[in-house]
């Protein structure tokens, strides 16, 4: 379980919140303070007061991945195979299981092809599939994933999805403004000006009556398990 307790950090004012393992979405209009919530739960940021921990450990005793909108900014080598195999190396690990664990990422995620591209030659597309490899080798014990839905087309979405839930990370926490990029999540918070303003358990029956369209996560997971009857 992830707690947040009395926080105080840039815009956030959060007096208490838990996230259960499992897929959390994140939500809320510009400058609600979505990447800051994330950057606290990461570690990245520190609260002013409050404290965060993630299975009773503070955020900087775990091992924690990190997908951004535009992960251009982040790439650390020239190389796929060496963005891949980069967080690996700090790791002590032999170089033949290093090999192993890139060519077996980069496969189950379809991008065996591209190990020897330059990672300045990528598509933006490309480039967030090399980042969710790079963020999820070390077998994080949670992926974040910083609105880096904005720009990928539902095949890399699905993809992505895929390629996590293969992956067992316990906790996988995304930001996004989609409706139906939510509805994939176990658990959904909706920020405003800095407070948590909703907080909803996905998969409970509760939402039924508010399913009827399209702006509604409720809608789109009756669409995505088979059972609804509207048009879409």
């Amino acid at each position: 379980m992830i707690e947040i307790l009395s926080v105080q950090a840039g815009v956030l004012t959060i007096p208490s919140c838990t996230i259960q393992p499992g897929m959390c979405a994140v939500t809320g209009p510009n400058g609600a303070g979505k990447t800051t919530f994330l950057k606290l739960i990461a570690g990245i940021l520190h609260p002013g007061a409050g404290m965060v921990r993630i299975d009773g450990r503070e955020p900087s005793a775990c091992t924690i991945g990190w997908v951004g909108e535009y992960p251009d900014r982040n790439i650390l080598f020239p190389r796929v195979y060496d963005e891949l195999a980069g967080p690996l190396r700090f790791t002590w690990r032999s170089c033949q299981e290093i090999d192993r664990q890139v060519r077996k990422y980069a496969h189950d995620l379809g991008i065996a092809h591209l190990l020897d591209r330059n990672m300045h030659d990528l598509s933006g597309g490309e480039l967030i599939l090399v980042s969710c490899a790079a963020a999820c080798i070390t077998s994080p014990d949670l992926l974040i994933l910083d609105e880096t839905d904005s720009h990928l087309d539902e095949q890399i979405c699905h993809l992505i999805d895929c390629f996590i839930a293969r992956a067992e990370i316990t906790y996988v926490i995304f930001s996004t403004h989609r409706p139906d990029r939510m509805a994939r999540a176990s658990e959904m918070i909706r920020l405003t000006d800095g407070a948590i303003t909703e907080h909803l358990v996905l998969a409970e029956e509760s939402g039924s009556s508010h399913c009827d369209h399209l702006s509604s996560p409720w809608f789109w997971r009756r669409v995505l398990h088979g059972i609804s009857g509207s048009d879409i």
